[in-house]
């Protein structure tokens, strides 16, 4: 791949612009903050430098440019940034050569569409689908939805889809067993396919790849069963998968909400009936890579699924996800069918009047429980206090959590005290039992006190653009740290080439094993201290102070730490008798100075 290629990706597409997609960010002084996509924090240490076009976070050590970004917010390797940044940029690639795992994704995706395309046609257009489709326009579902959602039908045949891909598009059996389309026989040799006699529903991730596919039995008396779904291959990942939201993403940023239901036809029938920022999951348990999917496009997720949420353990940790990553959860009471296709079906205004009522998660499950016991008993009151006290524990927010603690006190009649003694209990028995996980993050290397200095100095002159403080000697003297003493010398080499100042030029001078320290500068918030000229002066000064300061507690330390070692001698010769006379006098001398710099 041609560097010329890569720079020419990275100067038309603003990194700001970018990562502002995925995550909202905040400009503060001449770089932008946000929260970490890429682990749970409360206080933003996300940074984007627009002068560097880089990113970096300072909790959990994540940074990078574009293609870093984009490979780690989407799970994927070099080669699918390489390839959708290209053309998001408008450039046409030329010479690369994508990795085996890459090859494989693609081929993957190129056999799925096929499967796709051809499913989709027997369902709308060929005889053998004729009764599958009578189904689902039986089931209300339009003619716009099948095309939209590419809905198709799998002939009850053994190997119908393996002679379209095999023997007519030349490809190998083995790969559609890598892509889940078809199972090696154990009664006899060779393979079957794994969908037969079935409504087909496609499986595309949000960038709008097929991944995998879902088949629905027509004959509910049939004893296979009702579903079944590609198994987890190369690109498809059930816990990564939203159903719908490629379709629906636009609607859900513009609602700024997504109604996250639990089968597909849940989602068309939804979106039908004019509630389009939908999304369906397989079940009713919202996993880590949903919640961070959905992250990306609201912070406000509304749960409708067709069984009781309060009730089933795995929602309940889905929710514990969603709440944690700052989510507003709520749940729509499914009322008028048994789940939102058939309420949806029946009558669309009522199925919007739902997801209008919907009420806020933690509201839910205190009616959940209330309804279920009896709060007039003791019995009752405690089966509700076992029910909702490890549920108001999970609640991140402090605030929140108070809130419901006291209504819950309140609808018991008993004393807020009483119900937070038993929530105060619970977190201490769980955490007795499990051992404290250390983060990824806690892992990011710590810098000492002069590296910190050192840093901010730097940042001072770089972000002000007075490079030449650097090049003065006083300055040059101050510098301890090897990497910092070697970006001074990278740039007293660029400013003998070059008049004006280019950041970007002079990390292209750098090794590579500096560069990452060199973005570093660019990333501390000090435009404060940089655009007020008194400001600038005064930081200086005492930056400078606390480095002379820093280094003369050094040597002290040194000279103390030699005299020690000569004192140790019983019978010292005259050499060491001189030495340690003349370290006494350099230890008073240092000493002298650093009481003068301290008054």
């Amino acid at each position: 791949m041609a560097e010329d290629q890569l720079e020419e990706i990275r100067r038309k597409i603003d990194i700001v612009e970018l990562i502002n997609e995925y995550t909202p960010l905040k400009k503060t002084g001449r770089n932008f903050k946000a929260l970490c996509p890429f682990h749970s924090e409360k206080i933003p240490s996300f940074i984007v430098s627009p002068e560097r076009q880089i990113f970096k976070c300072f909790g959990c050590g994540a940074g990078g440019d574009i293609f870093k970004f984009l490979m780690l917010t989407e799970n994927i390797e070099f080669g699918e940034a390489l390839r959708t940044l290209a053309k998001r940029a408008g450039v046409k690639l030329r010479r690369y050569q994508p990795s085996e795992s890459e090859k494989q994704k693609q081929l993957l995706y190129e056999i799925n569409h096929l499967a796709s395309e051809y499913y989709h046609y027997l369902l709308t257009k060929h005889p053998a689908g004729k009764k599958a489709l009578n189904y689902i326009l039986g089931r209300g579902i339009t003619r716009e939805s099948l095309a939209r959602f590419k809905l198709g039908y799998s002939p009850n045949l053994w190997e119908a889809l393996q002679d379209y891909l095999v023997k007519k598009k030349r490809y190998r059996t083995e790969d559609l067993e890598r892509a889940g389309l078809v199972i090696k026989s154990e009664k006899r040799r060779g393979y079957y396919d794994r969908f037969r006699g079935r409504l087909m529903f496609t499986l595309r991730d949000h960038r709008n790849n097929v991944v995998g596919f879902a088949g629905r039995t027509l004959d509910p008396k049939q004893e296979e069963a009702k579903y079944i779904n590609s198994p987890e291959t190369l690109v498809y990942h059930k816990s990564d998968l939203l159903y719908g939201l490629v379709e629906t993403k636009a609607a859900i940023k513009k609602a700024d909400e997504a109604i996250v239901v639990e089968g597909e036809l849940d989602a068309v029938s939804s979106i039908q009936s004019g509630v389009e920022n939908v999304v369906a999951l397989k079940g009713t348990a919202l996993t880590q890579g949903q919640v961070d999917l959905l992250g990306r496009f609201t912070k406000n997720v509304t749960l409708a699924m067709d069984q009781d949420v309060a009730g089933d353990q795995a929602a309940r940790r889905g929710i514990e996800l969603a709440d944690a990553a700052d989510m507003a959860i709520k749940v729509v009471v499914v009322k008028g069918g048994k789940d939102p296709d058939e309420v949806a079906q029946k009558s669309p205004k009522l199925w919007r009047q739902l997801v209008k009522k919907a009420v806020p998660i933690y509201d839910y499950f205190l009616d959940s429980a209330f309804s279920r016991f009896d709060a007039r008993t003791a019995e009752g009151k405690r089966r509700i206090s076992l029910e909702l006290t490890p549920i108001l524990v999970k609640i991140s927010n402090k605030v929140v959590q108070s809130h419901y603690i006291r209504q819950l006190a309140d609808r018991l009649r008993v004393e807020e005290e009483a119900v937070a003694a038993e929530v105060a209990k619970f977190i201490t028995e769980e955490s007795a039992k499990a051992p404290s996980e250390r983060k990824d993050y806690e892992k990011v290397e710590t810098m000492n006190r002069r590296e910190i200095l050192e840093e901010y100095l730097l940042a001072l002159a770089f972000q002000s653009e007075n490079w030449v403080l650097l090049r003065k000697r006083e300055i040059q003297q101050l510098i301890k740290t090897p990497r910092f003493q070697r970006i001074i010398e990278a740039l007293s080499g660029y400013l003998k080439r070059y008049k004006t100042l280019d950041s970007q030029r002079l990390a292209k001078m750098l090794p590579a094993e500096l560069k990452e320290a060199f973005d570093r500068l660019y990333l501390l918030e000090i435009t404060d201290l940089i655009e007020s000229e008194e400001k600038f002066r005064k930081e200086l000064a005492k930056i400078k102070l606390a480095l002379k300061k820093l280094g003369l507690k050094e040597g002290l330390k040194e000279i103390g730490s030699q005299i020690s070692e000569l004192e140790k001698e019983k019978k010292p010769t005259k050499a060491e008798r001189d030495k340690l006379k003349k370290l006494h006098e350099q230890f008073r001398d240092l000493s002298a100075e650093l009481s003068g710099l301290e008054e």
